[in-house]
């Protein structure tokens, strides 16, 4: 399976350019593609520099570097989504070859995000301006792009970053995990008394359902959470989320792209859901001192990554640009069962983690 994601990337490589970077195949299995501004641009290099990161191959850093290259200008741009554009670029670039330049993008881009933090909500806007007057929105998202301030916090960068990114974390877990363990997806907030006036959602079938990526970014962001404060509180808020997600799996091990949508015999998949919570469960596996527990976690992504790696999932089509199908980007805009590039990028995660968690992948591998 590993020579399976590599081919996927280097046909890739190989039909497209910067700045044309892959978004979600398009009916023929093609990508269709968007600029360095749209919020997914960064996980085609990313995906190429964790398989740089495997391989140690300079042909993978040089593409990772070419692919990157267009994303450095998009530091100023007022989003909280630049921890997934520039941290998984060039953040990780950074930490696989010490490269000055690309640290300063990644400090660049943390300078950005802190302006859009509000110390009465105690949190990070999104979608809005950061000086928009009229609504305040946080979304379960956001703890994706903490990983960027926590590591600039600690890294060079203005250490309130990482004090701002714990209370982000902190406050999400209060105002975005339910009791059971899922997770509403929005949260609205009066920005000048930072009381909490109502949830909502946006990509997921109602207020009170739980959208299955949703619950995979709470797993994902907890867990990284805890790898950068040790904080037990994050370290509960992860396995708690996790096990609301692993407990209503189907028995593929992949979810649907909401948990409480009716009519399931019909409703799509969502293979980037299930890729982002293996490469947690991996992590998270890390941190378990109980035996059972750590093997329970391994168990659980082992299962979902057999699964993702099995045909119905990873089709082995020549035409089919992504690695991964059945994933579901945003289902009422239509963006249903195809392809999706940052599925793709947690689904090589996953597989990077665990093999070098020590774990065999050759369940992966049966091309």
């Amino acid at each position: 399976m590993l020579k399976y994601t590599e081919q996927r990337l280097l046909s890739t490589d190989a039909a497209l350019n910067p700045p044309a970077y892959p978004v979600r195949t398009k009916p023929g299995g093609s990508w269709l593609t968007e600029g360095a501004d749209d919020w997914t641009a960064g996980f085609y290099a990313a995906a190429l520099w964790r398989t740089y990161e495997r391989t140690h191959d300079p042909a993978w850093r040089q593409r990772a570097e070419t692919w990157q290259a267009g994303l450095a200008r998009q530091t100023k741009q007022d989003t909280t989504d630049l921890g997934f554009k520039i941290f998984d670029t060039y953040g990780v670039g950074y930490q696989l070859t010490g490269d000055e330049s690309y640290k300063r993008v990644v400090l660049q881009a943390a300078d950005t995000v802190a302006r859009r933090y509000n110390p009465n909500v105690g949190m990070f806007r999104v979608w809005d301006k950061a000086d928009d007057k009229t609504q305040y929105r946080v979304n379960i998202d956001a703890l994706m792009n903490l990983e960027l301030m926590f590591w600039a916090g600690q890294n060079g960068g203005n250490p309130q970053h990482a004090d701002i990114a714990k209370r982000h974390a902190l406050r999400a877990l209060q105002d975005l995990v339910r009791p059971d363990g899922g997770t509403w997806m929005v949260a609205h907030y009066d920005q000048k008394t930072g009381a909490l006036l109502s949830h909502s959602t946006k990509q997921g079938y109602a207020t009170e359902s739980t959208w299955s990526r949703g619950q995979a970014w709470a797993v994902h962001g907890f867990t990284t959470a805890y790898r950068y404060t040790k904080d037990p509180r994050f370290l509960d808020a992860a396995r708690r989320t996790a096990d609301y997600f692993v407990r209503r799996l189907p028995p593929d091990r992949v979810p649907y792209w909401d948990f409480d949508v009716p009519n399931k015999a019909t409703a799509p998949r969502d293979t980037s859901a299930a890729a982002v919570v293996a490469s947690a469960l991996v992590e998270l596996s890390g941190y378990e001192a109980d035996p059972a527990a750590k093997q329970h976690d391994t168990d659980t992504a082992r299962d979902i990554l057999t699964s993702l790696s099995s045909p119905a999932y990873a089709p082995r089509q020549p035409k089919f640009a992504a690695m991964l199908q059945h994933g579901t980007q945003h289902f009422p805009s239509g963006w249903a069962d195809t392809g999706i590039m940052f599925g793709d990028y947690y689904y090589v995660e996953a597989i990077g983690r665990y093999e070098k968690a020590g774990n065999s992948t050759a369940a992966f591998m049966s091309d």
